[in-house]
């Protein structure tokens, strides 16, 4: 008798035990699944941010490179503005590599950076082309400036657009290294 009354204390011991270690295996994942959604949004949140400043900075330099390339203003009042456009990129790159993204979408910041390290470029074609135009042999180079200035100009929109899209596929949490878009799951 001894022996069933303690077999009937051990097997419902070791059934509680045995949901307890399954509970706190569940509760263990599905921390960790929280601890990556929070991760996800964060960065989502971070990059919109960034991806709003730099269209906004990226919005008014191709508004007033457009005026130049128009020939409606000349290339040399836009050169205080070119400056601090690239400054305001300079700083860009800095927030995006601080970003902290999570495994499965570095590569969306890298192509932040990629975006942003191109219209810097776009941004040094269009100052080039200024300064043609403002130089001492402006006729004589003229068309030279010119299509620097369209070129750049060109450029920034590419890199704009670019950047949207990247930023878009952040708040969607998609990977754009997935030929399908397939929405990101933790």
């Amino acid at each position: 008798m001894t022996v069933s009354v303690d077999l009937l204390v051990i097997v419902p011991l070791l059934l509680v035990a045995l949901i307890g270690v399954a509970l706190a295996l569940f509760l263990q994942r599905a921390s960790g699944a929280l601890r990556a959604t929070r991760q996800v949004e964060r960065f989502q949140q971070e990059s919109a941010s960034l991806g709003a400043r730099l269209d906004a900075v990226l919005d008014v330099i191709i508004q007033r490179v457009d005026a130049v390339r128009r020939h409606e203003t000349d290339g040399a009042t836009i050169v205080d503005d070119l400056a601090s456009a690239m400054a305001a990129l300079d700083q860009g790159v800095t927030d995006a590599m601080d970003l902290r993204a999570p495994a499965p979408l570095v590569r969306s910041r890298e192509g932040i950076l990629a975006e942003v390290a191109h219209a810097q470029r776009a941004l040094a074609m269009v100052q080039h082309g200024c300064e043609i135009a403002s130089g001492p042999r402006a006729r004589s180079r003229s068309t030279e400036a010119e299509i620097s200035i369209k070129r750049g100009y060109l450029n920034l929109l590419h890199a704009r657009e670019a950047l949207s899209e990247h930023v878009a596929d952040l708040a969607e949490a998609r990977d754009p290294a997935q030929a399908a878009w397939r929405t990101f799951r933790v």
